[in-house]
């Protein structure tokens, strides 16, 4: 995604700017229906799973070739079995996918995770291992970003098998599975990506720790 069509003030006046991704008119505005976000164009009556959205809480920046960018921070909640717990996601892109959400300005990714985590599944307290800094260009998010900066994390489930989960907003149907498993499954595109990119992270030691 490319920020061409946007006014040069709107880019630093720090307020939030919502656009129409077809009439490109700051005319959006954000509903749900059927459990999913979506968006519809108030100027010419598009509905749209995502929009460009520029919000100065969040990090973003555009790069030397114009790409808009997000930072993000995600946590891999993995139990003694080896398993990950997942949930379908509830706003573009749709599909299976690990707690994260994008790092505002005011925090560090290490306190993004920990608070995505709190949020989307209930799960506070728990160490956080930072695994790996990961680029992610074709990642599209709701907000128009269509490249991520995934700062990953790892850390253990509190319990030792089928947590009950409290999910956000943000997801329904909460599952527990293997890598391979949930290779298996429809996974939004950059949690693939990423449990390809952490794979040795994410294996069971021979010992089952």
């Amino acid at each position: 995604m490319r920020l061409d069509f946007v006014a040069h003030d709107a880019l630093r006046d720090g307020r939030a700017h919502h656009y129409c991704l077809r009439c490109h008119r700051e005319a959006v505005r954000w509903y749900t229906e059927g459990g999913r976000r979506l968006c519809e164009c108030r100027a010419c009556g598009a509905c749209a799973e995502r929009a460009l959205v520029l919000d100065p809480a969040v990090r973003w920046w555009t790069d030397s070739a114009g790409e808009y960018w997000h930072e993000t921070a995600g946590v891999f909640v993995r139990d003694t079995r080896g398993r990950l717990l997942l949930f379908d996601r509830t706003a573009h892109p749709f599909g299976l996918t690990i707690p994260a959400g994008h790092v505002e300005c005011r925090e560090n990714p290490d306190g993004a995770a920990a608070r995505e985590l709190r949020e989307e599944t209930g799960i506070a307290g728990e160490r956080l291992e930072r695994l790996m800094r990961v680029p992610v260009p074709g990642d599209g998010c709701r907000r128009g970003a269509d490249a991520h900066l995934w700062h990953v994390f790892r850390t253990a489930a509190p319990v030792e098998a089928d947590l009950p989960v409290e999910l956000g907003p943000e997801g329904t149907t909460a599952l527990w599975l293997t890598p391979d498993e949930a290779r298996e499954h429809p996974l939004v595109p950059a949690v693939r990506r990423l449990l390809d990119a952490c794979r040795d992270h994410l294996a069971l030691s021979p010992a089952g720790g």
